[in-house]
């Protein structure tokens, strides 16, 4: 079986999407706060739907509305100000029929036929039910679902209702906003959405999530899907040492093509070691999804790999993970050997030289809204021989950063996170440094370098941060705040934020030089990634991603 891809190129200049317009009337209401987003004042926590979250925390959390996010989580510091998304009259002041503690405030829109719900609040909303209140006037103070300290998860929790309660539906087919700029970045993780292997393509965008009829059954009780459920998952991958040239702004230019038909592929990855060879999922609804190997120089169809979802890999993809019958198995793809480890009930991850493993075990699950469980940090050889436990703390986690250094993050009381590096050769290890409210640790190709991004804190100015990891390395901010992905180990691309346009640039940064080079300028050139869903190949001279024009598969690529 093979999958048929678009062979057309097209210039970047044709890539077109309607350019976010203010004010469209299709859409009546306002974001719930009136200052702009950004990492000191606040960033999307949660996406309404189908997220990777509700997949996780629903029978804790979400049962009661199909197991989904039934509203918007807009992740910032307690005591922001909150205005009314539309003209409303107030219909309840700290209900807790409806939930979102400590306080909270219902809103009934009656010219929209909707209702609007303000969730962990700092304190009683100033209002009465049935006083009249105005689009963007003043409504109350975000707090912190875990207490008045606010040091847990400050966010406001936005609901838009039906006008009988009784149905949530998405915000943002409401609120005019750029919301696939908010989503390139904030304090949610990556994807964005839980991928149903029996239906591809079902709820992957931030604007295509289903209404939520509260007491419904469950809509995300998925049997296979990506990315795995928590507590199924490995330490994430190191991505393996690589070295291009900077790029010459005289000489190098791009292009872009259209890769596959609208709604295929979301959550694609590049082969680790074959920067011309993609893997994408899909499949048609009901189905089971299947992998697909396309060599994206060819013209011809893509070969089938297998059915999805993606395999749990060593970095570059020579060895695989796999869980048989509660065992866990070492599979060698060149040859099919295949052995078991005993890990505890930890899900491995293989060092960058495919000679170690390294694994966590917990007492208890991880919850964001309980204490932090004990954490076992434990290593062996790649066949599970010699293991040992080299470290055991409250909450945290660590990765490899190359073929024999571990990245440990310690979380503390005061949302303080601490960065230590250490060496499974000889158990050395030294403390990178600490950051408030940090987000995003990201390993560079090679695991010399790292990226991390601060919010919403007074200690240290907020934004994009790089350091090396060597002892002493003092950390640098960047002069940029969006999303990135790797080029290579000193340099990056990325779509800065700008939160008052969908319409987004795409930018080479040096990191060693701090030269930059626009390669999409989004005044001149509609471009627009959907859920922060891209992704650089091995050499990094291509860009893959979804387009929120048409729904699909995009290349970006250096001309020779």
């Amino acid at each position: 079986m093979r999958l048929r891809i678009l062979p057309i190129l097209l210039l970047l200049l044709l890539l077109t999407i309607p350019a976010h317009a203010q004010d469209n009337p299709g859409k009546p209401m306002q974001l719930p706060v009136t200052a702009p987003a950004g990492p000191s004042t606040w960033l999307i926590g949660q996406p309404y739907g189908n997220t990777t979250g509700a997949f996780n925390n629903g029978p804790a959390w979400y049962s009661a509305g199909q197991g989904l996010h039934f509203g918007i989580d807009l992740s910032m510091p307690c005591g922001t100000e909150l205005v009314a998304v539309a003209d409303a009259e107030v219909a309840f002041v700290d209900d807790m029929g409806f939930g979102s503690a400590p306080h909270n405030l219902i809103l009934r829109h009656p010219a929209l036929g909707l209702t609007s719900l303000y969730g962990h609040l700092l304190e009683t909303p100033p209002l009465t039910p049935g006083q009249f209140v105005e689009k963007g006037q003043y409504v109350g103070l975000s707090g912190d679902p875990d207490g008045p300290d606010c040091d847990s998860r400050p966010h406001l929790h936005l609901e838009i209702r039906s006008a009988d309660y009784r149905t949530a539906l998405n915000p943002v087919d409401y609120i005019d906003a750029p919301w696939h700029m908010l989503t390139t970045i904030g304090s949610f993780g990556y994807p964005l959405f839980q991928q149903d292997m029996n239906n591809a393509r079902q709820w992957m965008r931030v604007d295509d999530q289903p209404d939520v009829a509260f007491g419904g059954r469950i809509l995300n009780s998925y049997t296979s899907t990506w990315p795995p459920p928590r507590g199924f998952e490995p330490p994430p991958n190191p991505p393996l040492a690589r070295t291009t040239a900077p790029l010459d702004a005289e000489t190098v230019t791009f292009t872009a093509r259209k890769l596959a038909y609208e709604g295929c592929c979301f959550g694609s990855w590049w082969n680790p070691l074959d920067p011309e060879r993609l893997f994408i999922v899909d499949g048609a609804s009901g189905s089971q999804a299947a992998i697909f190997d396309w060599q994206i120089t060819s013209t011809e169809p893509a070969d089938l790999v297998g059915p999805g979802p993606r395999p749990l890999t060593s970095p570059d993809g020579t060895l695989e993970i796999r869980l048989r019958d509660e065992q866990v198995i070492i599979h060698r793809t060149s040859d099919g050997a295949e052995w078991n480890v005993q890990t505890q009930g930890g899900i491995p991850a293989i060092s960058a030289d495919n000679n170690r493993l390294f694994w966590e075990t917990r007492a208890t699950a991880v919850a964001p809204d309980l204490a932090q469980p004990v954490t076992e940090f434990w290593v062996s050889d790649l066949y599970g021989q010699d293991a040992r436990r080299i470290l055991a703390q409250s909450g945290g986690s660590a990765q490899w950063l190359d073929a024999h250094r571990l990245l440990i993050t310690t979380p503390l009381a005061n949302r303080q996170t601490i960065l230590t590096i250490f060496d499974t050769r000889d158990d050395s290890n030294y403390t990178l440094g600490s950051w408030p409210w940090m987000r995003g640790v990201d390993i560079s190709p090679g695991g010399a370098r790292l990226m991390f991004y601060i919010t919403r804190t007074t200690e240290i100015p907020n934004g994009v941060y790089t350091i090396e990891t060597l002892q002493g390395a003092q950390a640098q901010m960047l002069d940029w705040f969006g999303s990135w992905r790797w080029r290579d180990a000193d340099s990056v691309y990325y779509i800065p934020f700008d939160p008052t346009t969908d319409r987004q640039s795409l930018i080479y940064y040096d990191i060693a030089s701090g030269a930059s080079r626009t390669l999409i300028d989004g005044d001149n050139a509609a471009f627009t990634v959907t859920g922060n869903d891209w992704s650089v190949s091995a050499d990094g001279r291509r860009i893959v991603f979804m387009s929120a024009a048409d729904n699909a598969l995009w290349l970006i690529e250096q001309n020779p």
